[in-house]
């Protein structure tokens, strides 16, 4: 089975894409690192107003 030769719009288009998917990657940690904040911040407010 032979790969899909893409036209240049099609080649195009899918780069776009993966620009714009590898943008959002380099997010990922960003909001991660907001999400184990928001879980501490549940954590610390949980052990200290009912402990």
């Amino acid at each position: 089975m032979s790969p899909i030769e893409l036209n240049r719009a099609q080649r195009t288009e899918m780069q776009r894409e993966i620009d714009q998917n590898r943008r959002w990657e380099l997010r990922l940690p960003i909001y991660a690192g907001i999400a184990l904040l928001v879980l501490a911040a549940i954590v610390v407010v949980r052990v200290v107003f009912f402990s």
